[in-house]
């Protein structure tokens, strides 16, 4: 049987309105996009909207003290877009929403995402900063990260210690990460999507 295909909804800020939608996928999600199909065996569909096309979202002022409090925003922001989907687990475990944005959250959060929701903020600071906030949407932790050696030491996506120069993108999710996703996404739909702890997000 068919496995349900997975939607990645990235909507370009408005301070990225120079920089070129092929650019930012190719920088970003491309190898991001690879990785998740092999390791889950489903389509993955990145949908790139430029500021022009969803002004409502793009304009949203992310730039918080709180980087929790920037997330809570984003998220009721996308509750009152796209309506009552967003309660249905049925939607949320397969479809993903991320603001992409030029700078960071505030000094010291290049980005945060809910822990296996549908809402996250990433800066384009890093290459790795969009695909590891969306890494922790489909079910990925820090915890389960893992320096590789090849050679060369590499990052895999969820490694947590603002991402070393001296390490390269190793552009994939440890072995148990992987794991982690796969089961996130293979196991039994809920009724109606469960209330949200506060603090069920994670930053970085």
């Amino acid at each position: 049987m068919t496995k349900q295909p997975l939607t990645l909804n990235v909507f370009i800020h408005e301070d990225l309105s120079d920089d070129s939608r092929r650019g930012l996928y190719n920088t970003h999600f491309s190898w991001f996009t690879d990785e998740i199909q092999e390791l889950s065996g489903r389509k993955l569909s990145v949908n790139m909207f430029s500021p022009s096309e969803a002004e409502t979202l793009s304009g949203f002022d992310y730039k918080k003290i709180s980087a929790a409090g920037s997330l809570d925003a984003w998220a009721e922001k996308l509750r009152s877009y796209f309506g009552s989907q967003l309660l249905k687990d049925s939607h949320t475990r397969f479809n993903k929403y991320l603001l992409l944005t030029r700078d960071n959250i505030n000094q010291s959060t290049m980005g945060i995402a809910q822990i296996k929701g549908y809402a996250s903020l990433a800066s384009i600071r890093s290459d790795m900063v969009p695909a590891h906030e969306a890494g922790h949407m489909f079910g990925a932790t820090h915890e389960d990260s893992e320096i590789l050696y090849n050679g060369w030491w590499s990052e895999t996506i969820m490694t947590s210690d603002d991402f070393s120069s001296l390490r390269s993108n190793a552009k994939r999710f440890s072995d148990k990460n992987r794991e982690n996703i796969r089961k996130y996404l293979d196991e039994p739909i809920a009724q109606q999507a469960r209330p949200r702890p506060e603090d069920d997000w994670d930053d970085d």
